[in-house]
């Protein structure tokens, strides 16, 4: 070996020597720098005595802790047991450091609960008590979730949160899911969420489905929530939006009535969006399209009952079946002029109908109770306008 190479190892040498060196020194200043009020230390217990455990600190004064403490966090102690306590009186009537394994372990779960806040981490916790304003949980501390952050009551309204005390109850000796919203140690505030964590867990099962489901894929269900503009439903793998559109092919009703939520059904998967962890369902697209059998079944010419559905200025609609609507046109309405279709039909009114056109590419329907012969309208009002 050439003598570059020997010198590149001694000087490699001496460089870890002198890093032991150093840890060495910092050991030794640490090990002589008085203790101080709420430092966490480290030791092993010596001996175990009455209701007393002392732990050697490595070169300080030794340390003592009470067994009742630690035995009502459910820890037995023997001696050897390596501990973290935190230092309550650095230097005791006895001499002795008094140290709390119980502040240690709040001080960890205070850092433990501090970093599930920035990471946005899923936790679970046990129910230990329900009161009005919410729960209270334990996750070594305690925590509190608002009734605002419970997945099942946070959306309800005022009226109906009055009966919430008594469900709440219920939830008591659970475990549940929960994201740390707000974890203040100064101010001993622990708020959590079992919506946020829902949401989060929702989304993660929407990634995961996404690469899974395809288009056209029939799935069973639960109704997860009934909005203003569609339907949630729970397919297993994630929730999946059913559009208003996508509801119902009927006309003239308000599609969000027909389902609520816990309602079984069945969807078909129309579109995913792996990007945005979105899933497009569709529970009308399962029925034949209305105007399919439209085509097949309805004639120009033909004559039949329709039910009023709406009535605008320019005319009125009536459902012929199921899905299909066409409008009757003002002036196809009577023979004489009116100067508004309301002044003859309502909505709810049984006529008779005759089928002028037929547009099955743009979904339009044109009908005409004047050209039927003798027109017959079965009103439902009780009093049928005169002039019919």
């Amino acid at each position: 070996m050439g003598a570059a190479g020997v010198g590149a190892r001694g000087e490699a040498t001496r460089t870890e020597t002198m890093e032991e060196l150093l840890a060495s020194i910092e050991e030794e200043e640490r090990a002589l720098r008085p203790l101080r009020a709420g430092e966490v230390v480290e030791g092993v217990v010596a001996s175990v005595s009455g209701d007393e455990a002392l732990v050697d600190l490595g070169g300080r004064s030794a340390g003592v802790f009470s067994l009742r403490e630690a035995t009502g966090e459910g820890t037995d102690v023997a001696v050897g047991d390596r501990v973290v306590a935190t230092v309550v009186q650095p230097e005791g009537p006895d001499g002795r450091v008094v140290l709390s394994t119980r502040r240690a372990r709040s001080r960890r779960q205070w850092l433990r609960m501090t970093d599930l806040e920035k990471t946005g981490e899923v936790v679970e916790a046990d129910v230990v008590e329900a009161n009005r304003g919410g729960l209270v949980v334990d996750v070594g501390l305690r925590g509190f979730v608002p009734l605002s952050q419970l997945a099942s009551v946070g959306n309800l309204g005022a009226n109906e949160r009055s009966a919430v005390p008594d469900a709440l109850r219920d939830y008591v000796g659970k475990r549940l899911p929960l994201k740390v919203i707000e974890a203040d140690q100064r101010r001993d505030r622990l708020i959590l969420s079992e919506k946020a964590a829902a949401q989060q867990q929702r989304r993660r099962r929407k990634e995961e489905a996404s690469s899974q489901l395809v288009e056209g894929q029939v799935l069973d269900g639960t109704v997860a929530s009934v909005t203003t503009f569609g339907l949630f439903v729970d397919v297993g793998a994630a929730d999946g939006l059913v559009h208003r559109s996508e509801i119902t092919w009927d006309k003239g009703i308000e599609p969000t009535t027909l389902y609520r939520r816990g309602d079984n059904l069945r969807v078909v998967v129309t579109g995913v969006d792996r990007e945005r962890g979105r899933i497009s369902l569709s529970i009308k697209r399962l029925e034949e399209d209305p105007w399919a059998r439209a085509v097949r079944e309805l004639a120009v010419g033909s004559d039949l009952d329709a039910t009023v559905t709406r009535v605008m200025p320019y005319g009125a609609f009536a459902r012929v079946t199921m899905g299909i609507e066409g409008l009757i046109h003002i002036s196809e309405i009577v023979s004489r002029r009116v100067a508004s279709p309301s002044e003859v039909v309502h909505p709810g009114d049984l006529v008779r109908v005759r089928v002028v056109a037929i547009d099955a590419n743009r979904r339009r329907l044109s009908l005409s109770m004047r050209q039927v012969a003798g027109n017959v309208m079965y009103a439902t009002r009780t009093e049928p306008d005169a002039n019919v």
